[in-house]
């Protein structure tokens, strides 16, 4: 089962909870960011289009994929979804084994979200209201790709509320290519300072007292 933002901060707060694999997630950070500073690489990239998957997302990030594969310039963690086992098949066609080449790791599904946003430096996904409440909370920069089937749109707008604040990029997806998205990509993981400013505009429109808020309305 996926794990809670609370968890995880506390865990990030405490090296002692939560054992083996938080300590050799911190150890692959360091070395992923130690890469990064040095510019051998051009950043940590995550992405998913929900639990079910977006098509629309997963054709524009394949050759995006391949490439930084093969390149090795993004370390990049991509979930297809549950509804996208046809991507899974054309990775392996590509050489990828057991969801991996190189700098790249596909999976059908992430179950510890928790620990792979916090290692992102790019995070690139829908914009539902939870999502963005976790990129908010964390402090993440991202490109958001708001489902346009959702019901008064409202993905469009929960992305512009960032978007307005410099807080996050928006692809739509009438918009979305493998083109579209590689340059949007490119940008801003190679510019670190603009990478920097949206992850503090992000992380300054985050709610952190929402329990308490909601407690003082009904005591109220």
């Amino acid at each position: 089962p996926s794990r809670g933002l609370g968890d995880v901060y506390k865990r990030q707060g405490d090296m002692g909870v939560g054992g083996r694999e938080i300590g050799y997630m911190f150890g692959q950070y360091r070395r992923i960011r130690g890469s990064y500073d040095a510019g051998v690489l051009t950043g940590k990239g995550l992405s998913f289009g929900g639990s079910l998957g977006a098509k629309p997302l997963n054709e524009a990030m394949l050759p995006i994929l391949l490439r930084h594969a093969e390149d090795g310039s993004c370390y990049h963690i991509h979930s297809v979804g549950t509804n996208g086992g046809e991507y899974l098949e054309k990775f392996a066609q590509a050489g990828f084994t057991d969801g991996r080449k190189g700098t790249v790791e596909v999976r059908q599904y992430i179950d510890n979200m928790d620990v792979c946003m916090a290692a992102a430096d790019l995070v690139i996904g829908r914009a539902g209201a939870s999502s963005l409440s976790e990129i908010e909370a964390m402090g993440k920069a991202s490109i958001l790709i708001p489902s346009p089937y959702v019901a008064e749109n409202h993905q469009f707008h929960n992305a512009m509320a960032l978007v307005n604040r410099n807080a996050a990029r928006i692809l739509e997806e009438k918009d979305l290519s493998a083109d579209t998205l590689s340059a949007m990509m490119d940008e801003l993981l190679s510019d670190k300072e603009k990478l920097f400013e949206i992850e503090r505009n992000a992380k300054a429109m985050s709610v952190a007292d929402a329990r308490s808020r909601i407690a003082d309305v009904i005591l109220d």
